[in-house]
């Protein structure tokens, strides 16, 4: 049995989303021509990108890149796309804030 690739869950994802690469590269602010190459397998999305898509499409980041799990997050597997999303963007306030927050005792929360 062959093992699926990056590429092949990468275009069954838009698929099943039922979006065209134009309109899939849209709502990730990248361009058509690299959603194309993507799903060629002559790119490679970076690890941001991979997160991006995750966000976006609420889509299991295993599933994603091992092929493990479902497609899609359950409640638990958003709340950590979450963390990632503010853990590993621009804003210091936000990752000071999750921070604190993390820190807090049982009893403060």
């Amino acid at each position: 049995m062959e093992v699926r690739k990056l590429k092949d869950r990468f275009k069954e994802l838009r698929e099943t989303l039922s979006l065209t690469q134009q309109k899939f590269a849209d709502r990730l602010d990248i361009s058509r021509n690299f959603v194309a190459q993507i799903e060629m397998g002559n790119k490679i999305p970076s690890e941001r990108t991979i997160k991006d898509i995750c966000r976006e499409f609420k889509v299991n980041y295993d599933w994603l890149v091992n092929g493990t799990g479902n497609m899609f997050q359950d409640d638990d597997s958003d709340a950590q796309a979450i963390v990632d999303s503010v853990m590993t963007g621009d804003n210091d306030f936000a990752k000071k804030t999750l921070v604190k927050f993390a820190r807090l005792s049982e009893e403060r929360w």
